[in-house]
């Protein structure tokens, strides 16, 4: 593999694009020059000859939180609105003076004032961890969030557990924080927030597809990671993956769900553990049988091919619908799963020693390698978008690893700060840990609290080296 292909391939130390780092530091201080409690609107080109994004617009808009909300009815329910929430939507919709970005603003600002609605309304006895999912089921069903180019067109079972994802993610790092330490939610420029088949590389037109990428961050994760795919032929997809930093030996939660025609046909979920041996916390085995036993107990699990078992813990749930309360218990055992990895997420602390660490990272380096043998994601997105792109997605945008800095930097201090969520911080590092890769080669990482100050210098100092 070699920094000079085109495509952006992925460098062989540390398993991140060098292309896709500058990007993503070029593009997250351009929208920390502003002050705002939410990131900024910030506009991203991409050019990689052979291996360009396949984009209908070559300008996409990755920061903006785009919302837009309707309420609608539902087939089988009909909520009740609140005058209060009525009015919301109104001003949600309305034009604002301020520019797109102000916009923005306002919409994610009017989803934290529809989820304080509700909560004052319905939850005002329950903690942040035991309204949130009953808010995000609750606003999932009532609210249509357009934050997605692709998410519109799809089935209204995605729709709902898109909604449900964003709104816990928000609810859980932002709008349940705001009283206490304050929103830690940040969004995080997506090499690929869209793509579409070109006509030179497709043969079969019903292979046509769109993909859309959400990304954002926090503290202790690196990447909140939403994909949505809709190809012609009938053929949906739904994947999330919340990547923890590796300095928390946090198990990594993702999730799938597939549907052709319509109709849903295979479904996942699972924590997979960052330890030797795939070992979870006692406390997740627990949370995910008790879960598993209240939401899912007549369902066979499916087999998992032979790649999977190396990397998923013995938990995992995986099987294929039967009917619509099979997809109804699996949308909320997801809920759940993702409220318990929020709120669990708080209790663990960083990893002080570096041997630890390790183990970590080269957990992280398995389940990736892995992840990329899945040969009916390849085949899939090959035949949509060809070979070249494919490659240079699934190792940048669908499973990646942490960059790591190839040796120890002789600076880790700029001298300069950065504003996010009207909120300064320096631009350094802090302290560096030095850990060992799957391959035996040595990187350095950050091992204190992080801070958008960090991910700014560490991105710097990748760039630097290579």
């Amino acid at each position: 593999e070699s920094d000079a292909d085109a495509d952006g391939t992925m460098q062989t130390v540390t398993k991140g694009c060098c292309l896709c780092q500058q990007r993503r530091s070029t593009h997250l201080e351009a929208a920390s020059s502003s002050n705002s409690s939410s990131p900024r609107s910030v506009s991203m080109s991409f050019s990689r000859g052979e291996g360009r994004v396949p984009a209908a617009r070559e300008e996409y808009d990755s920061f903006h939180f785009s919302f837009s909300f309707s309420f609608k009815r539902r087939r089988r329910r009909r909520r009740r609105r609140t005058a209060a929430a009525a009015r919301l939507v109104f001003s949600a919709s309305a034009s604002s003076p301020g520019g797109e970005a102000s916009v923005s603003q306002l919409m994610h600002d009017n989803l934290g004032r529809l989820v304080d609605v509700l909560v004052s309304e319905r939850y005002a006895t329950l903690s942040g961890a035991e309204r949130r999912v009953k808010v995000a089921l609750d606003l999932a069903q009532t609210v249509e969030l357009k934050t997605h180019k692709v998410l519109p067109d799809m089935n209204e079972t995605f729709i709902l557990l898109a909604n449900i994802i964003e709104i816990m993610w928000r609810c859980g790092f932002d709008y349940d924080l705001r009283e206490t330490t304050g929103p830690e939610f940040y969004a995080y420029p997506s090499v690929h927030p869209y793509a579409e088949s070109q006509p030179g590389t497709i043969v079969d037109e019903s292979k046509f597809m769109r993909l859309e990428n959400k990304e954002y961050q926090s503290s202790r994760f690196r990447r909140l990671h939403l994909e949505l795919a809709k190809r012609e032929d009938g053929l949906e997809v739904l994947r999330m993956v919340m990547f923890p930093r590796v300095r928390y030996d946090l198990p990594i939660v993702a999730l799938d769900m597939v549907s052709f025609s319509g109709r849903v046909s295979f479904v996942i979920a699972d924590a997979s553990p960052v330890h030797r041996g795939r070992k979870l916390p006692d406390v997740y085995v627990q949370a995910m049988t008790d879960l598993r036993k209240k939401h899912l107990p007549d369902v066979s699990m499916a087999r998992l091919p032979e790649w999977a078992d190396l990397i998923f813990s013995e938990g995992c749930v995986c099987f294929r619908p039967r009917d619509e309360l099979d997809i109804s218990a699996f949308i909320t055992y997801c809920s759940e799963l993702i409220n318990f990895h929020i709120e669990a997420s708080s209790c663990f602390g960083e990893l002080g020693e570096e041997e630890k660490m390790s183990e970590v990272y080269q957990c992280h380096q398995k389940y990736t390698k892995e992840q990329l043998n899945n040969e009916k994601t390849r085949k899939s997105l090959e035949a949509s978008f060809g070979p070249s792109f494919t490659e240079a997605y699934m190792k940048q945008t669908l499973f990646d690893v942490e960059p790591g800095l190839a040796h120890e930097p002789l600076e880790t201090e700029f001298g300069d700060e950065i504003e996010m969520n009207n909120k300064r911080y320096e631009v350094r590092t802090g302290m560096l840990a030095r850990i060992e890769n799957a391959e035996g080669k040595s990187l350095y990482v950050p091992k204190g609290h992080w801070t958008p100050g960090e991910e700014i210098a560490m991105l710097r100092l990748f760039n630097s080296q290579q």
